[in-house]
């Protein structure tokens, strides 16, 4: 996974939450994001400084992108893990391992309140690309090793368990590269 300063600051986070339950989580996350700058206001500073702008949003994650530096900041508002900030980074991070090229990294948190947090995280912008098709998307795919369970946008290698690679989070660049975007992921063993 490398060493750069955000993945080291996800397995920091990711240290400090393990074997919390939720509540406990989300207070320390807290903390955490304070003590080490880490705390983003996403609808204030943070946002007007870099001229973001509001982007398109997902039940998930509300969106900016930072149009001069080809960034897209996400910030999840945990819905498809429960909340649970740990299975959350442990998705990122597979997600990494198989999309590098879309990679996200961990910006920081927005504190809501001392025990409500929301993980805030950038990834590339991928102008001038196209949504992919269903079959440059199988295609894809299976040069992962990965199969589709015959249900539409589900794939798996019977180890984990792909859902949402759709055309709608599935791109194709100006040089012809497949971008997965968003993925929706479970761990199976």
């Amino acid at each position: 996974m490398g060493n750069s300063a955000p993945q080291r600051d996800a397995r920091s986070l990711r240290e400090i939450l393990a074997g919390l339950n939720r509540v406990e989580q989300h207070k320390a996350a807290a903390l955490w994001a304070v003590a080490n700058g880490r705390a983003i206001d996403m609808f204030g500073t943070f946002a007007q400084e870099r001229h973001l702008l509001l982007f398109q949003s997902g039940n998930e994650c509300e969106n900016w992108i930072d149009p001069i530096d080809n960034v897209l900041y996400k910030m999840n508002t945990l819905t498809h893990v429960g909340e649970d900030l740990v299975k959350l980074l442990d998705r990122i991070d597979i997600y990494n391992s198989l999309f590098p090229v879309t990679a996200m990294r961990l910006v920081g948190l927005q504190v809501m309140r001392s025990d409500c947090v929301f993980p805030i995280f950038s990834q590339p912008f991928i102008r001038n690309a196209r949504f992919a098709t269903n079959e440059e998307i199988r295609d894809y795919m299976h040069t992962l090793s990965f199969e589709s369970t015959g249900e539409d946008g589900k794939f798996s290698n019977g180890s984990i368990l792909l859902w949402d690679i759709k055309p709608k989070n599935v791109l194709v660049t100006a040089e012809n590269h497949i971008a997965v975007i968003d993925a929706e992921i479970e761990k199976l063993r």
